[in-house]
């Protein structure tokens, strides 16, 4: 049992060789059919060009190992070189071997004239690997030169004899699952982008706050995370403001909470349209804000501050024929190299503490150098 258990894992390590070194699922999908498509085709041709020796079939040995070399080869190129080079390269170098070795079969009959049977893996495989474009195109190609080999007048292209039958039967079977292919291939890649919107959409609702529609306290970690470490790289320096709604109880409670949700929704805007194209608003937590100021020291993040208070102050919130006057409390903080980003929204929230303390509607530190 052990020994199952270590050979399944060598084999799953063996076919996902290559696939940490991308994000993206399809990619890594690729390339895990890159391995085993590569593996199969290495092996099968293999074995059938070592059969082809035995029974004496020299041309048809020499051009099935000769398969089975390219095959090997576009694995240790999708291998050694998959750092340097996308993995489309190796996935070029299966089609065109399939390809070569497919019209060899149908040109020599293979073995006992069953060579063309192999020409269906053409399809699925042009799909799979060049997408539908690239798919449908390569398999037309494929289809046209299958054509002019087989009814070339007098067979004259053709060392193996098959009858108009067999010919026309197996471009009519090929045509279909071309078909078939390009169809399963449009829908699986509709399936897939599909499902990749609704992961973005996902992705995006968890990241936005559901009431004001800006980003939330898990998409503001990020960025100060992002921002903090341009900040040790260059020797820069970054601020935040946290904001609190002054009174923000009695708005709820005077007015009711679809009033008070209502002042976040428009508050929300106000400091979207009050700050510059560089900083980023989130809503921190209940009427708390918190506001990021990429490359600005603490003097002018305090200007910011200002202007931002006094917009709010200027600009009272209009709801429901009613008008309901708001204000708000800013405490700052900066962050560089020596002071980290956890200890600036300490500072910060010391800073706003401070300001309500000294009477709300205002800016703390109040005079910032």
């Amino acid at each position: 049992m052990n020994s199952l258990i270590a050979m399944k894992q060598l084999l799953l390590s063996y076919l996902n060789r290559g696939t940490e070194l991308y994000d993206d699922p399809e990619k890594r999908h690729k390339i895990l059919i890159i391995n085993w498509f590569g593996t199969v085709g290495f092996s099968i041709t293999f074995i059938l060009g070592i059969n082809a020796y035995l029974e004496n079939n020299i041309s048809l040995a020499i051009t099935l190992l000769l398969s089975s070399i390219l095959f090997f080869l576009s694995l240790q190129n999708h291998w050694l070189f998959l750092k340097q080079y996308r993995f489309e390269t190796s996935s070029t170098l299966i089609q065109l071997s399939l390809i070569t070795l497919m019209l060899y079969l149908v040109y020599s009959g293979g073995s006992n004239n069953t060579g063309p049977l192999w020409v269906f893996l053409v399809p699925p495989v042009m799909m799979f690997f060049g997408g539908l474009k690239g798919g449908l195109r390569n398999t037309l190609g494929f289809i046209l030169c299958y054509c002019v080999i087989m009814f070339y007048p007098d067979d004259q292209l053709l060392q193996a004899s098959y009858s108009y039958e067999f010919k026309t039967r197996v471009l009519y079977s090929l045509m279909t699952l071309t078909f078939l292919a390009g169809y399963y291939e449009y829908s699986r890649h509709q399936s897939f982008l599909h499902v990749k919107q609704l992961s973005e959409k996902f992705e995006q609702q968890a990241r936005r706050d559901h009431l004001t529609n800006i980003p939330n306290r898990r998409a503001m970690m990020e960025q100060l995370s992002y921002e903090y470490a341009r900040v040790v790289r260059n020797n820069n320096t970054m601020s935040i403001l946290l904001i609190d709604v002054d009174y923000f109880k009695h708005v709820n409670d005077q007015y009711g909470h679809k009033y008070g949700d209502e002042v976040l929704v428009k508050l929300a805007k106000l400091f979207e349209g009050t700050l510059r194209k560089q900083d980023m608003i989130s809503r921190w937590g209940g009427e708390e804000f918190l506001i990021l100021l990429p490359l600005t020291p603490l003097n002018d993040a305090y200007e910011v501050a200002e202007k931002v208070r006094l917009t709010i102050k200027n600009h009272p919130i209009e709801y429901e024929n009613t008008t309901i006057p708001i204000t708000v409390s800013i405490g700052i903080g900066s962050a560089d190299k020596d002071h980290t980003v956890d200890s600036a929204i300490t500072r910060a929230d010391e800073h706003l503490y401070q300001a309500k303390e000294g009477g709300r509607n205002c800016v703390y530190p109040q005079m910032a150098s």
